[in-house]
């Protein structure tokens, strides 16, 4: 494993040398290409394995951000994100990598698509997306709901990839309660129907905390005006009637 990290550390040098130099030939400009240790210095995930398929998503979208910061070959960037490959993941591509031909250039799109299809399998992306067909809040909150309905979006894209497609697969998780007391709603986008939902729901909890509270101080009053039991009642004898000892 130690000579397989200082092989990929090595080759990483050499691809970055060519490309660095550039074609100079005619008097044409240098080609510049950001270093190894400039990848390095925008301090990039390691990817292992995932438990959850978001997580093998995240890093790609992480990793990507990095790209952007930088100006690379689409070849350098697989070198680069295949260093951050540890443990499993590094066997797998490293087995994976030997089913092409030597000397195939391998780019950052070609990289994506294995990347995902091992990780992300679309029998896995399928089971996604119907839990995002049943998703409803039920007992969460407004903010546990949304993040629960993010999470899973991001399998679901064809209903989501519009404001009013958006609204609509939000809504129809929403509590009863909560849809009763939003309505349809006529926001146009996502994240101003997002907030009315949020002040909708902080005014229910305010309403059901006050009522909540009027219970409470009513049952008190009615306690304290009520007689206590065994308590003996003090009369005045009637007139005329004689004194009885006990």
């Amino acid at each position: 494993m130690e000579q397989m990290q200082r092989n990929m550390e090595a080759a990483l040098r050499n691809i970055t040398d060519n490309t660095c130099r550039g074609d100079n030939q005619g008097g044409h400009e240098v080609n510049q290409y950001n270093s190894f240790k400039d990848f390095m210095d925008t301090k990039p995930p390691v990817f292992k394995e995932a438990m959850e398929p978001l997580e093998a998503d995240d890093w790609i979208n992480t990793i990507e951000q990095k790209f952007r910061l930088l100006q690379l070959t689409k070849e350098l960037k697989v070198e680069y994100a295949a260093h951050h490959l540890h443990g499993p993941a590094r066997i797998w591509w490293s087995h994976h990598r030997t089913t092409y031909p030597e000397g195939t250039p391998i780019t950052w799109n070609r990289f994506t698509t294995t990347f995902w299809g091992n990780y992300i399998p679309l029998s896995v992306v399928d089971l996604k997306i119907g839990e995002f067909m049943k998703l409803s809040q039920g007992t969460k909150s407004m903010k546990e709901y949304l993040h629960a309905f993010n999470n899973l979006a991001r399998y679901a894209l064809e209903f989501v990839n519009k404001d009013a497609k958006k609204i609509a697969s939000f809504q129809r998780g929403l509590s009863p309660k909560m849809l009763k007391t939003t309505g349809i709603g006529t926001r146009a986008t996502f994240s101003a129907y997002i907030s009315d939902c949020l002040t909708q729901e902080n005014n229910n909890n305010n309403y059901s905390a006050s009522k909540s509270r009027k219970r409470a101080f009513e049952a008190g009053s009615s306690q304290s005006r009520a007689p206590v039991a065994g308590r003996q009642q003090n009369r005045r004898p009637a007139q005329g009637a004689r004194f009885r000892p006990p």
